[in-house]
């Protein structure tokens, strides 16, 4: 069995952003921020500390979600798409209730709704 070191969230951030550790996490920063646009994201952010004093394992992989989410089209067309998935497109509390959840939330489950549709194993 080969074990194979994956690249921890400081050296992505780096090689994505550049060498200096504060302007790369700026530059994530301001990438997370440019792919959360209106339809995609629900500002939770705590205002005294902002997503400079999130992780960068968390900023990653919530760049990550909102362009995956941007791609779909939008929260509303995720929640659509869930309830259709599970047969309660006319289901006002269920959709209403989903869409308190996060946006990372909503996309897992969007992932696995769909590929339960499909018949494959969620990723």
């Amino acid at each position: 069995m080969v074990h194979v070191m994956t690249k921890s969230p400081l050296t992505i951030m780096k090689e994505r952003f550049g060498d200096d550790p504060k302007k790369a996490k700026e530059k994530l920063v301001s990438a997370v921020k440019k792919a959360a646009g209106k339809d995609v994201w629900l500002d939770r952010v705590n205002e005294g500390k902002g997503l400079a004093h999130v992780s960068n394992k968390k900023l990653l992989h919530l760049e990550q979600v909102l362009q995956a989410v941007a791609k779909v089209g939008s929260r509303d067309k995720l929640i659509e798409g869930i309830a259709e998935a599970q047969g309660r497109a006319k289901d006002e509390a269920y959709k209403a209730r989903l869409g308190e959840e996060s946006t990372p939330a909503l996309w897992d489950r969007y992932q696995a709704v769909q590929s339960r549709v499909a018949g494959t194993p969620a990723k």
